[in-house]
């Protein structure tokens, strides 16, 4: 097996431990020979590895470097990706990845406090349009699926409750872009990327919904009370919605008497939990249908210590 495509379908194998034993140093490896042999592919590979600190210490310029070695070697997604990142539509990948400027993407915009308590903030144009654009193109991999809801067990199970669809960005549908981002959310909630769980895409047709319900975890049973115990509670949700186009889907909080539709690019940020750190009920919420268009979001979850590996 020396060819860059079965160097790279080895590789991703390896990361994951897919009919392999999973084992990062040679999936790392086997990527740097598939990029070395001509794979874009596992050039742009290398770049998510670094970006997320998976199976490489993370190193987001490195990341960039990897994702300009993918651009050169023809992988037309990083050359798109370089464009976002670098704000700028040239061809050429080494012009592009020096005009990624890492501390602007970094940077969170203003807030503004809505309540004290429970803390509700609303951070207007969080995201540029190319951006909340680029998130919602992940899903053209296909790889939205009927969302689902977490009740007795830390295993999420499909309920009438709960009719859209969602995406979970874990390492291969991943990028440098989202990366940066959640560096982003980092900086607004000032809260480590060490606590955050894998980011959703989710969207709703019309009619889809997410009745009321509540982001934080109650030790019901010795399955969530292990779930508590080992990844701490969920104690914070970050919001970015990504477009306009549609009719109502507002996020309502019945027991505070408000609502909230953002704009695209706007984001909300509240605490699922009171100042002890206790489950805070008046965050009780629900993602309402909406009456004509399509809603995206990308949500964020962030527990109340680092979750373990």
């Amino acid at each position: 097996m020396n060819d860059a495509y079965s160097l790279t379908a080895l590789a991703r194998r390896l990361l994951v431990g897919e009919g392999v034993p999973m084992s990062s140093a040679k999936g790392v490896a086997t990527l740097r020979e598939a990029a070395a042999k001509g794979s874009g592919e596992a050039a742009a590979l290398l770049s998510v590895c670094a970006a997320w600190g998976v199976a490489l210490p993370r190193d987001v310029d490195a990341a960039l470097d990897h994702l300009a070695d993918a651009a050169r070697l023809g992988w037309a997604p990083a050359l798109r990706e370089l464009q976002v990142l670098a704000r700028d539509s040239g061809a050429d990948p080494a012009a592009l990845r020096s005009k990624v400027d890492v501390a602007a993407w970094r940077a969170a915009p203003a807030a503004r406090i809505v309540f004290e308590r429970p803390r509700i903030i609303v951070l207007e144009r969080f995201a540029t349009a190319d951006e909340c654009q680029w998130l919602i193109g992940r899903a053209s991999s296909g790889g939205l699926e009927r969302a689902k809801v977490y009740r007795a067990s830390p295993t999420a199970q499909i309920a009438e409750t709960r009719t859209n669809r969602e995406m979970s960005l874990t390492i291969f549908n991943a990028d440098v872009v989202l990366s940066l981002i959640r560096d982003r959310i980092s900086a607004a909630m000032r809260a480590p990327v060490s606590h955050f769980e894998v980011a959703k895409l989710l969207h709703y047709s019309p009619g889809e919904q997410f009745a009321l319900h509540a982001d934080f975890i109650e030790a019901r049973t010795p399955e969530l009370a292990r779930e508590l115990a080992v990844r701490g509670q969920r104690a914070a949700t970050f919001l970015i919605y990504l477009n306009d186009g549609y009719e109502g889907g507002a996020t309502q909080f019945p027991r505070l008497s408000w609502q909230y539709r953002g704009g695209g690019g706007d984001a909300l940020l509240f605490s699922n939990v009171d100042p002890n750190g206790a489950p805070d009920y008046d965050t009780l919420h629900a993602g309402m249908p909406p009456t004509s268009g399509e809603k995206w979001v990308l949500s964020q979850w962030v527990r109340a210590r680092p979750i373990a590996p």
